[in-house]
Order: structure tokens, then C-alpha cells, then sequence
């Protein structure tokens, strides 16, 4: 049977429907079950085999169940959030801010055993994205499972961040103050994880990568470092040097369209070249090929920092992941070359002074 499909309000992509949204019955297996019913021969289960099948039931179940928590979170106040497990050894927690007279939402995710002391890294959808889709998709919750990391999936006003310059949806028509709500939450998630403060960590995907690029820009002593995928800045910045991964595809449309440039990657080499400048990168940089990513690194820059581009050849808008039964929005690229293992091992080498 072959997948429905829905249209990414994002970037207007065609992904595939899980089927488990739309499952029925088998109804010529029924019809022949009924019809051996009528002739006598009904199937007698013994209770192990009654147990075996209400499991799988079970099973089949929570595989078509949504990742992580349901959007709708408990009033400001809750005594004590219900934790829901956004994977197997993780533990979710919806909290609240009030930021500018306005109820915010993040989910934070840590290991099921408390961690203390680590860093925290702050994870921004993509517009038309929920948090919890990309929780999954993004592929940092091992990391957080093996208790390396605590994570947070803030969620935008309309799925959507006001990245300023007119970007982006929902949240820039309403003026949403969201650099201001990611420096809140960026607080109150290292005081709730007792995380870290030197070690706070910025990522971002097509809409939220341009927040994490206005983000840095409007409080750049706050993050450690950050690392985007997707997207290049929309303006530029000086100020204090911090460690950036750019990574995108060369055959993004979305990047190539929005910034009037020939090629995405002539789009990412220029965002690049901006950065070297404010870091003070100088040389050519160290080159590593894994499959289809070039990772070109500069450490030793000003202030500690480091920059690295990271080029997909033939890749698009769609995340590069390490599973190949990926969630939508994705490519499958290995593990090596996965953007959220390359991602990690950058901004975990960060820290402030």
C-alpha cells in the first residue's frame, strides 16, 4: 500500500504519512475468519498466546503513537509536571516562561538518571514543525540517553520563530519577542538541569537556524557555540566571536531562492567567509570528506573559537540523518556523516571563558 502524502508548509516538500495514522482492518482476513467461525472452526488460544497478542497489540499501539508529549501542557504553576518519555531512557518535562506578558513552552529532555554538571543544548524546529517531530528527527536524544547532554525543544509560536528581517510566518507577523523567550529559557533550563553554564549550546534547522543566527547576534555571551542546518544569516553581525558550524546541501532551493544567490552553496561559503571575519579565522582550513560531506574546520581562531563548514553534495532542504527509517524531512546520510553526530562533536569542544 502505498503512503498518502502532505505538503511541508515549511518548504512545500512532499513527505509520506505514516501509515499508522490511517490503518484499518484486514477485511478479507475477516470475512475468512468469520466464515470458520460459522463452520466450527474457531481458534482456541491458550492464555500465553491471548498475553503474546495483547502485547503486540500493545506495541503496535505506542509505534503509532506521536514522539514525545502532547502540545497541550499543564497551566503555569503545576505543582509537578507529568513527565513523558520522548524515547526509551529519556524523561520529557513541558515548562513554562512568561515572557513579555506571554506563556511560553519549552519541553526539556534529560536522561531518565540525573545527570548534574553537563551541558545543555537548545534545539529550534523548523517552521510548520512541532518540537516533538523534531526531537525525533534531529537525532541528538542518544546523546541525552547516554546522559552526555540535557536537551530542550522550545516551541514556536505558530511553529514558527521571528528570526527578524520579516522572517518568519505566524510569529514576525505578530512581532513574537522570541530572541528574548530563548535567553529565558536558556536560564531557566541550566538552573532546572543544574546544567552547565559555560556549556550552553545553540542548534537550529531552516527557520530556527536564522533565530539562532539573530540569537547570537542580540546576546552573544550567552551560547557557547551554536550549529545550523538550513539556512544562512539574514544579516550580519559583529561582536564577540563565538564557535559556529554551518552546514547545508548544495542543491538546497529554499537557501538558494531566499538569499537570490546561483547556487546554495555559493549562499553558505559567503555566510562562512562572514563568520571567519568575525571569529578572526585565517588559513584555508582543514578538509575532511565522509560520503557526501565536506567538513572544512579553522580552529585556533580569536577568543578559543573554531567555525566549520559542513557541504552536502546533492542534498536539499531535508535534514541528513543517521537512520534510514527516518522521520519526514530527512536524507539518509550514514552514521559518521549525520549532521547531529558532526553537530555534537563541534559544539561539545565549546566552552566560554
Amino acid at each position: 500500500m502505498k503512503p498518502s502524502t502532505r505538503v511541508s508548509p515549511d518548504f512545500r516538500r512532499v513527505w509520506p504519512v505514516s501509515l499508522c495514522t490511517r490503518w484499518k482492518p484486514d477485511e478479507k482476513k475477516l470475512r475468512r475468519h468469520r466464515f470458520s467461525v460459522a463452520r466450527g472452526h474457531n481458534i482456541r488460544m491458550n492464555l500465553r498466546q491471548r498475553l503474546l497478542v495483547l502485547a503486540g497489540a500493545l506495541v503496535a499501539l505506542a509505534a503509532c503513537a506521536p514522539a514525545g508529549v502532547n502540545e497541550s501542557v499543564q497551566p503555569q504553576g503545576h505543582a509537578t509536571p507529568v513527565p513523558a518519555a520522548v524515547s526509551a531512557g529519556t524523561t520529557t518535562v513541558p515548562r513554562q516562561l512568561t515572557v513579555d506578558g506571554t506563556k511560553r513552552t519549552y519541553l526539556a529532555v534529560g536522561s531518565s538518571v540525573r545527570h548534574k554538571g553537563i551541558p545543555l543544548l537548545i534545539v529550534l524546529h523548523g517552521r510548520g514543525v512541532t518540537a516533538q517531530l523534531e526531537s525525533v528527527r534531529t537525532g541528538f536524544l542518544p546523546y541525552a540517553q547516554r546522559g552526555q547532554v540535557n536537551l530542550v525543544y522550545p516551541l514556536g509560536i505558530g511553529e514558527s520563530w521571528n528570526a527578524g528581517h520579516g522572517c518568519c510566518g505566524v510569529a514576525a507577523k505578530e512581532g513574537v519577542p522570541d530572541p528574548r523567550f530563548l535567553t529565558a529559557v536558556a536560564t531557566d533550563a541550566a538552573r532546572y538541569f543544574e546544567s552547565d553554564p559555560r556549556r550552553i549550546y545553540l542548534a537550529g534547522y531552516s527557520n530556527g537556524a536564522k533565530l539562532s543566527f539573530e540569537e547570537v547576534c542580540a546576546h552573544p555571551g550567552v551560547f557557547a557555540g551554536l550549529a545550523t542546518y538550513g539556512a544562512v544569516p539574514l544579516a550580519t553581525c559583529g561582536g564577540k566571536p563565538i564557535s559556529a558550524l554551518l552546514a547545508g546541501g548544495t542543491d538546497d532551493p529554499v537557501v538558494r531562492a531566499e538569499h537570490f544567490s546561483p547556487t546554495a552553496t555559493i549562499a553558505l561559503n559567503q555566510a562562512v567567509t562572514q563568520w571567519q571575519t568575525r571569529n578572526g579565522c585565517h588559513g584555508p582550513g582543514s578538509v575532511r570528506h565522509t560520503g557526501r560531506l565536506t567538513l572544512t574546520s579553522w580552529t585556533g581562531c580569536h577568543a578559543g573559537t573554531e567555525l566549520s563548514s559542513a557541504v552536502y553534495s546533492g542534498l536539499s532542504h531535508l535534514w541528513p540523518t543517521a537512520a534510514q527509517a527516518a522521520p519526514p524531512y530527512t536524507t539518509y546520510v550514514g552514521e559518521d556523516a549525520a549532521a547531529a553526530t558532526i553537530m555534537w562533536n563541534f559544539l561539545s569542544r565549546q566552552r566560554l571563558p
